[in-house]
Protein backbone atom coordinates (compact mmCIF):
# COMPACT_ATOMS: atom_id res chain seq x y z
CA UNK A 1 0.00 0.00 0.00
CA UNK A 2 1.80 3.32 -1.12
CA UNK A 3 2.24 5.44 1.57
CA UNK A 4 2.27 9.55 1.86
CA UNK A 5 5.14 11.59 2.23
CA UNK A 6 4.44 14.19 5.21
CA UNK A 7 4.02 17.99 4.34
CA UNK A 8 6.24 20.24 6.32
CA UNK A 9 4.49 20.00 10.17
CA UNK A 10 2.01 17.54 9.24
CA UNK A 11 1.76 14.26 10.98
CA UNK A 12 -0.32 11.84 9.19
CA UNK A 13 -0.82 9.51 11.04
CA UNK A 14 -2.72 12.05 12.93
CA UNK A 15 -4.86 12.97 10.35
CA UNK A 16 -5.69 9.46 9.40
CA UNK A 17 -6.59 8.63 12.89
CA UNK A 18 -9.56 11.47 12.47
CA UNK A 19 -10.78 9.83 9.16
CA UNK A 20 -10.70 6.81 10.77
CA UNK A 21 -13.07 8.54 13.98
CA UNK A 22 -15.37 10.34 11.51
CA UNK A 23 -16.20 7.16 9.60
CA UNK A 24 -16.58 5.64 13.14
CA UNK A 25 -19.67 8.00 13.58
CA UNK A 26 -20.66 8.26 10.30
CA UNK A 27 -21.11 4.58 9.92
CA UNK A 28 -22.27 4.07 13.70
CA UNK A 29 -25.05 6.31 13.04
CA UNK A 30 -25.71 4.72 9.84
CA UNK A 31 -26.29 1.08 11.83
CA UNK A 32 -27.91 2.35 14.32
CA UNK A 33 -30.88 4.53 12.96
CA UNK A 34 -33.09 2.13 12.78
CA UNK A 35 -34.35 1.05 16.38
CA UNK A 36 -34.16 -2.75 15.88
CA UNK A 37 -30.55 -2.74 15.30
CA UNK A 38 -29.81 -0.26 17.26
CA UNK A 39 -28.02 -2.03 19.85
CA UNK A 40 -26.04 -3.97 17.43
CA UNK A 41 -24.49 -0.69 15.71
CA UNK A 42 -23.41 0.34 19.46
CA UNK A 43 -21.89 -2.68 19.63
CA UNK A 44 -20.01 -2.87 16.67
CA UNK A 45 -18.93 1.18 16.70
CA UNK A 46 -18.50 3.27 19.71
CA UNK A 47 -18.98 7.22 18.16
CA UNK A 48 -18.68 8.42 21.47
CA UNK A 49 -15.07 7.34 22.24
CA UNK A 50 -14.56 9.04 18.32
CA UNK A 51 -15.60 12.47 19.32
CA UNK A 52 -13.42 12.61 22.23
CA UNK A 53 -10.50 11.37 19.75
CA UNK A 54 -11.64 14.90 17.89
CA UNK A 55 -11.40 17.15 20.69
CA UNK A 56 -7.88 15.63 22.37
CA UNK A 57 -7.05 15.75 18.43
CA UNK A 58 -7.90 19.85 18.36
CA UNK A 59 -6.05 20.68 21.88
CA UNK A 60 -3.30 18.88 20.22
CA UNK A 61 -3.04 20.67 16.85
CA UNK A 62 -4.12 23.92 18.16
CA UNK A 63 -1.14 24.01 20.67
CA UNK A 64 1.37 23.24 18.45
CA UNK A 65 -0.43 26.25 15.77
CA UNK A 66 0.13 28.34 18.92
CA UNK A 67 3.45 28.10 19.03
CA UNK A 68 4.82 31.03 17.52
CA UNK A 69 2.34 33.41 18.82
CA UNK A 70 2.41 36.75 21.03
CA UNK A 71 -0.40 35.62 22.83
CA UNK A 72 -1.67 39.26 22.64
CA UNK A 73 -4.71 40.53 21.86
CA UNK A 74 -4.40 40.80 17.69
CA UNK A 75 -2.79 37.11 17.84
CA UNK A 76 -5.58 35.89 20.04
CA UNK A 77 -8.27 37.33 17.80
CA UNK A 78 -6.32 35.98 14.40
CA UNK A 79 -6.81 32.82 15.96
CA UNK A 80 -10.12 33.63 16.74
CA UNK A 81 -10.56 34.44 13.03
CA UNK A 82 -8.96 31.12 11.42
CA UNK A 83 -11.25 28.83 13.33
CA UNK A 84 -14.18 30.54 12.70
CA UNK A 85 -13.45 30.51 8.72
CA UNK A 86 -12.56 27.19 9.43
CA UNK A 87 -15.36 25.81 11.19
CA UNK A 88 -18.46 27.88 9.59
CA UNK A 89 -18.39 27.47 5.53
CA UNK A 90 -18.58 23.69 5.58
CA UNK A 91 -21.07 23.64 8.65
CA UNK A 92 -23.12 26.38 7.01
CA UNK A 93 -22.88 23.60 3.17
CA UNK A 94 -23.93 20.94 5.59
CA UNK A 95 -26.55 22.64 7.87
CA UNK A 96 -27.94 23.67 4.03
CA UNK A 97 -28.18 20.15 3.53
CA UNK A 98 -29.97 19.31 6.20
CA UNK A 99 -32.84 22.10 5.80
CA UNK A 100 -33.17 20.83 2.60
CA UNK A 101 -34.15 17.57 3.69
CA UNK A 102 -36.52 18.49 6.77
CA UNK A 103 -38.58 20.92 4.33
CA UNK A 104 -38.48 18.68 1.61
CA UNK A 105 -38.39 14.90 2.69
CA UNK A 106 -38.64 14.37 6.59
CA UNK A 107 -42.36 15.36 7.33
CA UNK A 108 -43.66 14.18 3.86
CA UNK A 109 -42.21 10.68 4.08
CA UNK A 110 -42.80 8.56 7.39
CA UNK A 111 -40.70 5.99 8.46
CA UNK A 112 -42.22 2.59 10.36
CA UNK A 113 -38.89 1.65 12.11
CA UNK A 114 -36.98 4.74 12.35
CA UNK A 115 -35.20 6.44 14.86
CA UNK A 116 -33.68 9.52 14.09
CA UNK A 117 -36.48 9.50 11.28
CA UNK A 118 -39.31 9.23 13.48
CA UNK A 119 -41.30 12.31 13.55
CA UNK A 120 -40.24 12.64 17.22
CA UNK A 121 -36.56 13.60 16.16
CA UNK A 122 -36.94 17.20 14.99
CA UNK A 123 -39.75 18.73 16.20
CA UNK A 124 -42.24 20.62 13.55
CA UNK A 125 -43.17 22.96 16.90
CA UNK A 126 -39.42 24.19 16.77
CA UNK A 127 -39.29 24.56 12.74
CA UNK A 128 -38.70 28.50 13.27
CA UNK A 129 -36.14 31.32 12.71
CA UNK A 130 -34.55 31.12 15.95
CA UNK A 131 -33.83 27.42 15.38
CA UNK A 132 -32.75 27.30 12.03
CA UNK A 133 -30.41 30.31 13.02
CA UNK A 134 -28.96 28.69 16.33
CA UNK A 135 -28.70 25.53 14.07
CA UNK A 136 -26.40 27.86 11.88
CA UNK A 137 -24.43 29.25 14.48
CA UNK A 138 -23.82 25.80 16.00
CA UNK A 139 -25.18 26.45 19.18
CA UNK A 140 -27.77 23.99 19.24
CA UNK A 141 -28.52 20.72 16.88
CA UNK A 142 -32.26 21.00 15.46
CA UNK A 143 -30.85 20.88 11.88
CA UNK A 144 -27.78 18.50 12.20
CA UNK A 145 -27.84 16.60 15.68
CA UNK A 146 -24.24 15.97 15.86
CA UNK A 147 -23.55 19.42 15.74
CA UNK A 148 -23.69 19.72 19.77
CA UNK A 149 -19.93 18.32 19.64
CA UNK A 150 -18.82 21.36 17.21
CA UNK A 151 -20.85 23.13 20.03
CA UNK A 152 -18.23 21.96 22.03
CA UNK A 153 -15.62 22.91 19.54
CA UNK A 154 -15.82 26.14 19.38
CA UNK A 155 -16.02 26.31 22.91
CA UNK A 156 -12.89 24.61 23.16
CA UNK A 157 -11.42 27.31 20.34
CA UNK A 158 -12.67 30.19 22.41
CA UNK A 159 -10.47 28.17 25.80
CA UNK A 160 -7.15 27.77 23.45
CA UNK A 161 -5.52 30.46 23.34
CA UNK A 162 -5.71 30.43 27.36
CA UNK A 163 -5.31 26.49 27.42
CA UNK A 164 -1.70 26.75 25.20
CA UNK A 165 -0.41 30.07 27.12
CA UNK A 166 -0.42 28.01 30.31
CA UNK A 167 1.23 24.50 28.39
CA UNK A 168 3.88 27.11 26.35
CA UNK A 169 4.72 29.70 28.60
CA UNK A 170 4.09 28.51 32.35
CA UNK A 171 5.93 25.83 34.44
CA UNK A 172 4.65 22.42 34.27
CA UNK A 173 3.05 22.70 37.33
CA UNK A 174 0.85 25.01 36.22
CA UNK A 175 -0.01 22.26 33.32
CA UNK A 176 -0.79 19.79 35.54
CA UNK A 177 -2.76 22.18 38.17
CA UNK A 178 -5.03 23.02 34.61
CA UNK A 179 -5.52 19.27 34.32
CA UNK A 180 -6.68 18.50 37.65
CA UNK A 181 -8.85 21.77 37.31
CA UNK A 182 -10.29 20.15 34.20
CA UNK A 183 -10.95 17.30 36.42
CA UNK A 184 -12.90 18.28 38.68
CA UNK A 185 -14.70 20.65 36.14
CA UNK A 186 -16.02 17.53 34.47
CA UNK A 187 -17.32 16.19 37.12
CA UNK A 188 -18.94 19.30 38.86
CA UNK A 189 -20.27 20.57 36.14
CA UNK A 190 -20.50 17.91 33.32
CA UNK A 191 -24.23 17.62 33.51
CA UNK A 192 -24.95 20.99 34.15
CA UNK A 193 -23.67 23.00 31.37
CA UNK A 194 -25.23 22.49 27.56
CA UNK A 195 -24.62 19.29 25.57
CA UNK A 196 -22.45 18.55 28.84
CA UNK A 197 -19.51 21.13 27.14
CA UNK A 198 -17.79 21.50 30.73
CA UNK A 199 -17.58 17.52 30.36
CA UNK A 200 -14.90 17.72 27.43
CA UNK A 201 -12.55 20.99 28.45
CA UNK A 202 -10.39 18.01 29.85
CA UNK A 203 -9.99 16.55 26.35
CA UNK A 204 -8.37 20.21 25.01
CA UNK A 205 -6.01 20.32 28.26
CA UNK A 206 -4.49 17.18 27.86
CA UNK A 207 -4.02 17.51 23.73
CA UNK A 208 -2.15 20.17 24.77
CA UNK A 209 -0.42 18.42 27.43
CA UNK A 210 0.61 16.08 24.44
CA UNK A 211 2.09 19.25 22.27
CA UNK A 212 4.61 20.34 24.88
CA UNK A 213 5.74 16.88 25.56
CA UNK A 214 4.16 17.07 29.42
CA UNK A 215 2.58 13.35 28.75
CA UNK A 216 5.41 12.11 26.21
CA UNK A 217 7.96 10.99 28.84
CA UNK A 218 5.27 8.79 30.47
CA UNK A 219 4.28 7.31 26.90
CA UNK A 220 8.17 7.56 25.53
CA UNK A 221 9.37 4.39 28.41
CA UNK A 222 6.53 1.89 26.80
CA UNK A 223 7.54 -0.71 24.66
CA UNK A 224 5.95 -2.31 21.64
CA UNK A 225 4.25 1.00 20.44
CA UNK A 226 2.16 -0.58 17.85
CA UNK A 227 0.92 -3.09 19.78
CA UNK A 228 -0.23 -0.51 22.44
CA UNK A 229 -1.71 1.87 20.11
CA UNK A 230 -3.90 -1.30 19.06
CA UNK A 231 -4.62 -1.34 22.47
CA UNK A 232 -6.07 1.62 22.57
CA UNK A 233 -8.03 1.46 19.47
CA UNK A 234 -9.65 -1.55 20.40
CA UNK A 235 -10.24 -0.24 23.97
CA UNK A 236 -11.84 3.23 23.14
CA UNK A 237 -13.71 0.80 20.81
CA UNK A 238 -14.98 -1.26 24.01
CA UNK A 239 -15.92 1.70 26.33
CA UNK A 240 -19.76 1.58 25.71
CA UNK A 241 -19.26 -2.18 27.08
CA UNK A 242 -18.45 -0.56 30.79
CA UNK A 243 -21.10 -1.11 33.53
CA UNK A 244 -21.92 2.80 33.39
CA UNK A 245 -25.36 3.50 32.46
CA UNK A 246 -24.97 7.62 32.04
CA UNK A 247 -24.16 7.88 28.20
CA UNK A 248 -22.01 11.07 29.51
CA UNK A 249 -20.14 9.58 32.69
CA UNK A 250 -17.31 11.50 33.59
CA UNK A 251 -15.43 8.43 34.83
CA UNK A 252 -16.56 7.01 31.26
CA UNK A 253 -15.09 10.18 29.41
CA UNK A 254 -12.40 10.09 31.60
CA UNK A 255 -10.66 6.23 30.55
CA UNK A 256 -11.77 7.28 27.07
CA UNK A 257 -10.06 10.32 27.13
CA UNK A 258 -6.94 8.57 28.39
CA UNK A 259 -7.09 6.07 25.54
CA UNK A 260 -7.47 8.96 23.07
CA UNK A 261 -3.98 10.35 24.67
CA UNK A 262 -2.23 6.87 24.64
CA UNK A 263 -3.14 6.50 20.71
CA UNK A 264 -2.42 9.95 19.48
CA UNK A 265 0.96 10.65 21.99
CA UNK A 266 2.24 7.43 20.27
CA UNK A 267 0.99 7.61 16.48
CA UNK A 268 2.76 11.36 17.23
CA UNK A 269 5.77 10.30 18.56
CA UNK A 270 6.57 6.69 18.22
CA UNK A 271 7.20 4.15 14.84
CA UNK A 272 3.14 3.32 13.61
CA UNK A 273 1.72 0.93 11.26
CA UNK A 274 2.11 1.59 7.89
CA UNK A 275 -1.39 1.05 7.39
CA UNK A 276 -1.74 5.05 9.43
CA UNK A 277 0.72 6.14 6.26
CA UNK A 278 -1.64 5.23 3.83
CA UNK A 279 -2.92 7.36 0.93
CA UNK A 280 -6.32 5.87 1.45
CA UNK A 281 -6.82 6.69 4.95
CA UNK A 282 -4.97 10.01 4.45
CA UNK A 283 -7.57 11.18 2.01
CA UNK A 284 -10.45 10.20 3.90
CA UNK A 285 -8.77 12.37 6.92
CA UNK A 286 -7.81 15.21 4.76
CA UNK A 287 -11.95 15.46 4.21
CA UNK A 288 -13.27 13.99 7.70
CA UNK A 289 -14.79 17.29 8.62
CA UNK A 290 -17.14 17.42 5.84
CA UNK A 291 -17.72 13.94 6.07
CA UNK A 292 -18.82 14.56 10.00
CA UNK A 293 -20.78 17.35 9.02
CA UNK A 294 -22.59 15.81 5.79
CA UNK A 295 -23.42 12.11 6.87
CA UNK A 296 -26.33 12.70 8.57
CA UNK A 297 -28.42 14.28 5.95
CA UNK A 298 -26.98 11.81 3.84
CA UNK A 299 -27.71 9.35 5.66
CA UNK A 300 -31.52 10.45 6.59
CA UNK A 301 -31.87 10.95 2.68
CA UNK A 302 -31.06 7.69 1.84
CA UNK A 303 -33.07 6.43 4.51
CA UNK A 304 -36.36 8.18 3.06
CA UNK A 305 -35.23 6.81 -0.39
CA UNK A 306 -35.71 3.38 1.16
CA UNK A 307 -39.27 3.98 2.55
CA UNK A 308 -39.94 4.84 -0.80
CA UNK A 309 -38.72 2.46 -2.64
CA UNK A 310 -40.65 -0.12 -0.63
CA UNK A 311 -43.45 1.45 -0.56
CA UNK A 312 -43.47 1.35 -4.60
CA UNK A 313 -42.33 -1.87 -5.13
CA UNK A 314 -44.63 -3.64 -2.29
CA UNK A 315 -42.05 -5.54 -0.27
CA UNK A 316 -40.69 -5.24 3.30
CA UNK A 317 -37.07 -5.64 3.34
CA UNK A 318 -35.38 -7.11 6.90
CA UNK A 319 -34.29 -4.11 9.29
CA UNK A 320 -30.83 -5.96 9.41
CA UNK A 321 -30.28 -5.34 6.36
CA UNK A 322 -31.44 -2.15 5.72
CA UNK A 323 -28.99 -1.28 8.29
CA UNK A 324 -26.28 -2.60 5.95
CA UNK A 325 -27.40 -0.85 3.07
CA UNK A 326 -27.69 2.25 4.77
CA UNK A 327 -24.38 2.32 6.05
CA UNK A 328 -23.28 1.39 2.89
CA UNK A 329 -25.01 3.72 1.09
CA UNK A 330 -23.97 6.60 2.97
CA UNK A 331 -20.36 5.41 2.93
CA UNK A 332 -20.30 5.64 -0.73
CA UNK A 333 -22.18 9.05 -1.15
CA UNK A 334 -20.87 11.00 1.71
CA UNK A 335 -17.07 10.42 0.60
CA UNK A 336 -17.16 11.97 -2.85
CA UNK A 337 -19.66 14.85 -1.40
CA UNK A 338 -17.05 15.31 1.35
CA UNK A 339 -14.30 15.97 -1.08
CA UNK A 340 -16.59 18.42 -3.18
CA UNK A 341 -17.09 20.12 0.08
CA UNK A 342 -13.21 19.97 1.14
CA UNK A 343 -12.39 21.23 -2.05
CA UNK A 344 -15.14 23.94 -2.69
CA UNK A 345 -15.86 25.11 0.39
CA UNK A 346 -13.61 24.51 3.18
CA UNK A 347 -10.47 24.99 1.37
CA UNK A 348 -12.00 28.40 -0.21
CA UNK A 349 -13.32 29.37 3.59
CA UNK A 350 -9.30 29.32 4.70
CA UNK A 351 -8.02 30.94 1.49
CA UNK A 352 -10.65 33.93 2.38
CA UNK A 353 -9.86 33.86 5.73
CA UNK A 354 -6.36 34.47 5.17
CA UNK A 355 -6.90 36.75 2.87
CA UNK A 356 -9.18 38.64 5.00
CA UNK A 357 -7.36 38.45 8.11
CA UNK A 358 -4.23 39.07 6.75
CA UNK A 359 -5.82 42.63 5.57
CA UNK A 360 -7.34 43.48 8.51
CA UNK A 361 -4.91 41.70 11.34
CA UNK A 362 -4.16 45.38 13.13
CA UNK A 363 -7.59 46.73 12.84
CA UNK A 364 -9.69 43.62 14.38
CA UNK A 365 -10.21 45.51 16.90
CA UNK A 366 -9.34 49.55 17.39
CA UNK A 367 -7.07 50.13 20.38
CA UNK A 368 -9.52 52.92 21.88
CA UNK A 369 -12.17 50.31 21.91
CA UNK A 370 -9.99 47.49 23.78
CA UNK A 371 -8.59 49.89 26.23
CA UNK A 372 -12.43 51.13 27.08
CA UNK A 373 -13.25 47.04 27.31
CA UNK A 374 -10.59 46.76 29.99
Amino acid sequence: MEEVQPRSGQIIELQSLRGIAALTVAIGHALTYYYATSSYGSMVLNGRGAVVVFFVLSGYVLTRSLRSTHFDRHSVLYFYGQRAFRIYPAMWAASTLGLLYLVALHWQIRLADGSFGAPGAFRLDRFSPPFIVGSFTGMVTYILPQLWSIHVEILGSLAMPAIAFVALHRRRRALWMLMVMAVAISYLFGSYTIYHSALFFIDFVVGAALAVGALNSLLHNLPVSRLLISVGLIGLSLTRFLPITDYFSPTAHLIETVLAALVIGLLAERETPKLMRSAPLLFIGEISYSIYLLFFAVMCIIAKGFAVFETHEHIAISVTFLSILLAFFTFAVVVPLAWLSYIYVEQPGIRLGKIVLARWRNTLIPPGLFNALN
